[in-house]
């Protein structure tokens, strides 16, 4: 049996919800992003922390507004770019969890 325009567009509201929950990689993280939190801290402009880290600034971009799982490189290179003690930046980890 073909669908009608009418009943395609209602089965396409009605799966807007479902299919965003399924692509939870692809939305913005309710909790805070590590990339993100370095560079506010250390005050620098997206340009300028890409350069200071390696990567261009699309991946950066890319990384602060997707990026959920962290490799323990990354954490330990932003650690070490970010100049903080220990402590701080445990309580970083612990506020952007």
């Amino acid at each position: 049996m073909w669908s009608t325009v009418r009943q395609v567009k209602r089965d396409e509201l009605q799966m807007v919800g479902k299919v965003q929950e399924g692509y939870r990689h692809t939305l913005r993280n309710a909790r805070g992003n590590l990339y993100l939190a370095v560079r506010r801290y250390l005050g620098l402009s997206r340009d300028r922390f890409a350069h200071v880290i390696g990567v261009s600034t699309h991946s950066l971009r890319y990384r602060e507004r997707a990026k959920v799982l962290y490799h323990p490189a990354e954490v330990g290179e932003l650690y070490r770019v970010s100049g903080m003690t220990p402590e701080q930046f445990t309580e970083l980890l612990n506020d952007i969890a």
